[in-house]
């Protein structure tokens, strides 16, 4: 199974406790999130403050429009919250695939991990960490993904 059908989007937030303080984490956890994946879909790029899914901007705003996630766009910080619905959504999402798909089990506890690990870390501090600091040496704008790390390891 893809990322993209166990919403890993969703789940990082679910699992946060519904809310995440700023995008920037937002992106910063997606990107922890990646790092743990042995396969993952979820693709980044280089940005001035490290590595930056293009994507979840786009994922976000189809939650927001579908009423699943709040965002405080006036605030410099953009924080996003799971709505009522979002959590009603997720639970009974997360329920139907634990029954249906296997692998769920796998990208579920990957989420659990990371926000356990990181979720209580600013995202100045997930920045600082050495692997980001790294990423961040490479030119603007590297596609950065799980496979093409692992490949420059060998």
């Amino acid at each position: 199974m893809s990322d993209d059908d166990h919403h890993p989007e969703l789940l990082l937030l679910h699992e946060a406790g519904g809310e995440i303080e700023g995008r920037g984490k937002y992106h910063k956890l997606l990107d922890r999130y990646r790092r743990e994946s042995e396969e993952t879909d979820i693709e980044h790029v280089v940005k001035e403050r490290g590595p930056f899914d293009e994507g979840l901007s786009k994922t976000v705003q189809r939650y927001l429009d579908m009423g699943m996630l709040e965002s405080d766009e006036e605030g410099q910080s953009r924080d996003v919250r799971e709505t009522e619905k979002g959590e009603r959504y997720m639970s009974g999402f997360e329920r139907t695939k634990l029954y249906l798909d296997d692998s769920f089990v796998t990208t579920r506890d990957r989420v659990r991990q990371v926000v356990s690990e990181f979720g209580d870390m600013s995202m100045n501090q997930m920045v600082q960490k050495e692997d980001v600091q790294q990423d961040k040496q490479r030119p603007l704008g590297t596609r950065l993904s799980s496979e093409s790390e692992s490949k420059e390891e060998d």
